[in-house]
């Protein structure tokens, strides 16, 4: 089997990931697993995209049903961590404005909702998409993997929401964490265009928007740019964040911008 269009994108997103994958495993080091930092959610996304596209590529040498089912089974997964890393994000900006105002913007069961309900949509996919492993069943998923999708954008819309909510009290966050909520609200975009493309694969039916054969133009449009965008951005607003104590409070460890030298922690 020769090198296709398709297998020019799993190139270009190994050349993309890879770089990521190793950057985000350092925020991760250097942030922390808390799930406020949102880095963990990165790194599993970053791992998630190299190894579908992996699986994409042993496809020149080994066509088999088996690796376009696993690329499908990463995509579904690739979708809750990149979610959940804006609102890891998200997090972090309802403790600055703790720390500063004594309060919450959001109360914490609203992240949990969201994370609960992004980690349900991706179990249903999963269990959908290897109900019947085939290209019939690819072609036309089962009824489980619709239901999944119907709660990824139930969570998409909640993102939304979420956004606009922490961006009418950005007044009350802490300089230098202004950020997260505008990486955020430029990322949510992309994420719903995802989304969406997801959706239409699912139950428009058509040539255009397949998991196998599709149109790959459409899908590097709607779905590959749109996860670079997002990850860069997140990556780069990270390198830029300071380290944050487990007890939420800034940590005194240099951050790049943003924060006086004379600013208390």
């Amino acid at each position: 089997m020769t090198v296709t269009y398709r297998h020019g994108i799993s190139i270009l997103e190994l050349l993309i990931y890879l770089p990521s994958f190793f950057l985000s495993g350092f925020l991760v080091y250097r942030h922390g697993f808390r799930q406020n930092s949102g880095f963990l959610f990165i790194f599993t996304f970053a791992l998630a995209r190299i190894v579908g596209a992996c699986c994409d590529l042993a496809t020149i040498a080994h066509y088999t049903l088996g690796l376009y089912i696993a690329a499908a089974i990463c995509m579904a997964i690739g979708l809750s961590p990149l979610m959940l890393a804006l609102t890891g994000f998200l997090s972090r900006a309802n403790l600055s404005i703790q720390q500063k105002t004594g309060k919450l913007a959001l109360p914490e069961f609203v992240f949990v909702a969201f994370r609960l309900l992004v980690t349900v949509a991706m179990i249903i996919s999963i269990v959908g998409i290897t109900a019947n492993m085939s290209e019939e069943g690819l072609a036309h998923p089962d009824i489980k993997a619709k239901i999944g999708m119907i709660l990824y954008l139930v969570a998409g819309g909640q993102l939304c929401l979420m956004t606009a909510f922490m961006a009418m009290h950005k007044t009350s966050i802490q300089r230098g964490e202004k950020r997260t909520v505008l990486a955020v609200a430029i990322s949510t975009p992309f994420i719903m265009v995802r989304l969406v493309y997801a959706a239409l694969i699912w139950f428009l039916h058509d040539s255009t928007f397949s998991m196998i054969g599709g149109n790959v133009t459409v899908q590097l449009v709607m779905s590959v740019l749109e996860e670079f965008a997002v990850v860069i951005i997140c990556l780069g607003v990270g390198i830029t964040l300071s380290v944050r104590r487990k007890n939420n409070r800034a940590s005194v460890e240099a951050p790049l911008t943003d924060y006086p030298s004379h600013s208390k922690p």
